[in-house]
């Protein structure tokens, strides 16, 4: 009987950790893909983004960095202005603890390969601000944006971004 009464609590632990197992996964199990952080609703858009992810180590870092931080990032089809391709738009929402950023693109100003260098360099600026933890509004983006930027009428350019979105276009295409 004394044995019975020393393996009964053996048993619960056994049954208590298989049951955790069964519920929560082993520690090394990642039970569910975290959803990627860069985004587009515009099939054409969400079609670049996986071409330039496959094509091109440069874009696919960027993807990397971006889903290692608290930022969600849309790509979404819209007109930016100066004329440009692609932008930054310097809006920056908070959902719970996400930073939201939108960047535009104007895919008919950027066909093919143009489009794939654009997002690039516009997801490098985004990967900029999401860098900094203290960007959480629109007013504290667009003020970054000054700040790393050079003066004058490009001041929301950075040189990163310019070498990153011809690297890009040069990988993927």
């Amino acid at each position: 009987m004394r044995e019975e009464e020393d393996a009964v609590p053996g048993a619960i632990s056994i049954a208590l950790v298989c049951l955790s197992l069964a519920v929560y996964g082993s520690p090394a199990q990642d039970p569910m893909p975290k959803p990627p952080r860069v985004r587009a609703e515009n099939p054409l858009l969400s079609a670049a983004i996986a071409r330039g992810a496959e094509r091109s180590p440069t874009f696919r870092r960027l993807i990397e960095a971006i889903d290692a931080t608290d930022g969600l990032v849309y790509v979404v089809e819209g007109r930016c202005g100066q004329g440009v391709r692609a932008c930054l738009h310097m809006s920056l929402g908070l959902s719970g603890e996400n930073r939201l950023l939108r960047i535009l693109v104007n895919p008919r100003r950027a066909p093919g390969c143009e489009l794939l260098g654009s997002i690039g360099h516009e997801l490098q600026h985004a990967l900029e601000a999401l860098s900094n933890p203290n960007v959480r509004t629109s007013f504290g983006l667009s003020s970054y944006s000054h700040r790393i930027g050079p003066e004058g009428p490009r001041r929301f350019e950075t040189p990163e971004a310019i070498q990153v979105g011809l690297t890009v276009e040069k990988e993927a295409c």
